[in-house]
């Protein structure tokens, strides 16, 4: 087999080929000059500035070749971007789905790269982690989940430190797409490094900034659901009464997220099986809820009326049901609508 080699007298690149094939000897025959050191010299000056030259050339055009076809990928995946945004904003999910899969086409090296590689440009890094909040949409998790990580792998190259603002955000997504794929220890280990890096930094700057407190709060209520879901009952509730009074202090006794939390706890506890700590907890969800947070006030009313029900309270139970389902009505809530219907219906059952 021939093999690429490098002449040692004109420095060019051969196939294992004679001597007497050296192009600067070559250079010396056609010529007809006597082979001297002078000579030799000469020649190979004019070889090296005319290799220079070519080398020169070829690397200017590659590189604005490249930067051209950076840029038509941008583009690209831009318009695709756009027209996917558009659609969804329309509520045409199945119209958004085509320009999805031509801006998934565009990705493919760059989600297989796993932070190895070449630097990736940080204008593309931006665009991944929108076509990320797009697959979400799209109830694409298992793409939003390596689009997100792709983002953070690209912002690490691009020197964007692991506790900054963006990276953070983007662990928080990576948590909520895992709990919901139940990949129970990944969305763990996201929701963890959220509530390290927003913790730390609280406790340099306050509880000013009510973006970290947000982010901190929601990685604990992240960290309680799974907790929930993995049966470890006791880690939810935890995290649960540790969210609450983290809110309270940070965010004020009518914040609208206490209500939330209070009505997760609640559940935590009927899972539990210590329905008369669900009931005390709902409560102070119910009330909290009407006057702070009217957007989940039906929703709790029927996690209220469902304790009540297995508390052996039918008549209770019913009443609170109805007025969930008019209120829901009214907001068009039909994920509520459609919960509490289903359970009215189990509820006349047991009578």
């Amino acid at each position: 087999m021939r093999t690429w080699s490098t002449c040692l007298r004109c420095f060019n690149r051969t196939r294992g080929w004679p001597s007497s094939q050296c192009r600067l000897q070559s250079t010396y025959r056609q010529s007809g000059v006597k082979e001297t050191a002078k000579s030799r010299s000469q020649v190979m000056t004019a070889v090296v500035l005319s290799a220079v030259g070519a080398v020169g050339f070829a690397g200017y055009s590659y590189l604005t070749s490249e930067k051209s076809q950076a840029n038509q990928k941008f583009e690209k995946l831009r318009g695709f971007i756009g027209r996917c945004t558009m659609h969804l904003h329309q509520f045409e999910p199945g119209l958004a789905r085509p320009h999805f899969e031509g801006a998934m086409e565009l990705v493919r090296e760059d989600l297989q790269r796993g932070g190895e590689g070449a630097v990736p440009e940080e204008r593309i890094v931006y665009l991944l982690d929108q076509l990320g909040n797009i697959a979400l949409t799209l109830e694409r998790y298992d793409e939003a989940a390596k689009l997100y990580q792709a983002t953070i792998d690209g912002l690490a190259l691009n020197n964007i430190p692991r506790n900054s603002r963006k990276i953070t955000e983007l662990f928080l997504k990576l948590g909520q797409i895992y709990a919901i794929m139940s990949d129970y220890t990944q969305a763990e280990l996201s929701f963890l490094h959220v509530i390290e890096v927003t913790t730390a930094q609280l406790r340099k700057d306050g509880p000013s900034n009510r973006d970290v407190v947000h982010m901190n709060g929601l990685a604990f209520e992240g960290l309680g659901k799974i907790y929930v879901s993995m049966g470890q009952l006791e880690n939810a509730l935890h995290m649960y009464r540790y969210s609450i009074e983290f809110a309270r202090s940070s965010l004020g006794k009518t914040d609208a997220q206490i209500p939330v939390l209070l009505s997760d706890m609640a559940f935590t506890y009927q899972r539990a099986g210590r329905l008369e700590e669900a009931l005390e907890a709902v409560n102070e969800a119910v009330l909290l809820a009407e006057k702070n947070n009217p957007m989940v006030y039906q929703t709790i009313l029927c996690n209220k009326a469902t304790i009540l029900s297995e508390l052996g309270e039918a008549g209770k139970a019913e009443v609170l049901y109805e007025k969930a389902l008019k209120i829901a009505t009214k907001k068009s809530d039909w994920q509520t609508i459609q919960e509490v219907k289903r359970n009215l219906k189990i509820l006349k059952q047991q009578d």
